[in-house]
């Protein structure tokens, strides 16, 4: 049976336009490609940073770059150079502005804004049938990049919630030479509460509030931190709010919350995202891991084969992952002194490889080694035992 595409890509998103982009860039196989987005219009609502490690597609995107990074609490400072691995902050509306240009441009793939899409795609023959505000629409392929379900308790380890806010003062209140990744806060205690500050210039910053905790929390949860952030860093200047982005991110998934698996196991269809993978547990950074997943299932569906989820990671790091993000949510008092030791005792370019999933055998070593033995093996020890009682159980 004819479709009305080859793919349709739900979700117009990071992930859903990094694909369409080299879909119009390189067809191949793939002719005809539609894209969802239930926006009306985009706007600069987000901001994606990462460790350069190398020359990337997007370089004439990024807005900053820094060759310094703090992390500090209460009673701990570290702050490394990473001129050799530079951070790098990326602006979602020049993304945005970039994919829609070359789309438009492109003979094969459309994008169609404020398209919501109404009930769970249906497979028939050949392909799939979907159900959308403005008509039903028929694909050979469907890549969904939307979020199965709201975030919810138990889906995660942990969720990275956080509340972002750029500000601009008029007095030089910032350090622009010197992100501080994490500025740590002792007054919660079951979570791991941190201020987060991407100095634009000397006069304007992105400054975030983030919280790691087993819950996710909407931004009206985090408004009152906020407030007390962007007052303490701004001290006695004046200053407004140009512009607001907030997000929740899973930090090692339990569960995807499909309430439909058969689509999982159906050909043709494909399920990716923050909620699916794209994100890395340890951090929560995607935007790289979102390229080359990019990059991959691009060159399947342009060669006539199905779209592909993103790619696990290598077993010893998810085992390392895994362990981390459960100290973490067992002793969450402990996380400033965790990231503190990992920037003092780890050379700043094994850091970047870490955290951008590029680590060497030995980079792993060196991680491993800058924590906590003790703690970290009293933790190895529970897991152990918990799963042999589920086994038992079972």
């Amino acid at each position: 049976m004819a479709t009305d595409a080859d793919v349709v890509i739900l979700g117009g998103g990071c992930a859903g336009l990094s694909l369409a982009l080299r879909l119009a860039e390189q067809p191949g196989l793939c002719r005809r490609v539609i894209v969802l987005e239930s926006r009306q219009a985009y706007q600069h609502d987000r901001s994606w940073c990462f460790w350069r490690l190398g020359p990337h597609r997007f370089e004439s995107l990024v807005a900053r770059s820094w060759s310094r990074v703090a992390v500090r609490s209460a009673t701990q400072a570290v702050q490394v150079n990473c001129a050799g691995t530079p951070y790098q902050l990326l602006e979602s509306g020049a993304f945005y502005q970039q994919a829609e240009e070359t789309i438009q441009a492109s003979d094969t793939v459309r994008l169609q804004m404020g398209v919501t899409v109404l009930a769970v795609p249906q497979p028939m023959s050949g392909g799939w049938r979907i159900t959308t505000s403005v008509g039903e629409l028929t694909a050979a392929q469907i890549i969904d990049t939307r979020p199965p379900r709201l975030p919810q308790r138990g889906d995660a380890l942990l969720w990275q919630s956080f509340l972002g806010q750029e500000v601009i003062c008029d007095s030089p209140v910032f350090d622009s030479s010197r992100v501080e990744l994490m500025h740590f806060a002792n007054d919660l205690p079951d979570a791991i509460a941190f201020t987060y500050v991407l100095p634009l210039t000397n006069h304007r910053a992105l400054i975030e509030t983030t919280l790691f905790d087993p819950s996710p929390y909407a931004p009206a949860d985090l408004a009152l931190r906020q407030q007390r952030a962007v007052q303490r860093l701004c001290g006695a200047a004046s200053s407004r709010v140009v512009r607001t982005e907030a997000g929740i991110l899973p930090m090692g998934l339990l569960s995807s919350g499909n309430t439909d698996p058969q689509l999982e196991h159906a050909g043709g269809y494909c399920r990716v995202g923050l909620m699916s993978g794209a994100a890395r547990p340890a951090s929560g950074y995607a935007f790289q891991r979102i390229q080359r997943w990019a990059d991959r299932c691009s060159t399947a569906v342009r060669s006539g084969y199905d779209p592909i989820k993103h790619s696990p990671d290598p077993l010893l790091t998810r085992f390392m992952d895994r362990l981390f993000l459960d100290v973490l949510r067992s002793h969450p008092a402990r996380g400033a002194e965790l990231f503190i030791n990992l920037f003092d005792r780890v050379a700043m370019p094994r850091i970047a490889r870490f955290l951008s999933d590029r680590a060497s055998l030995a980079d792993r070593i060196a991680v491993a080694a800058s924590l906590p033995t003790g703690l970290f093996l009293a933790q190895l020890l529970r897991l152990v035992q918990r799963a042999r009682l589920r086994e038992r159980l079972t």
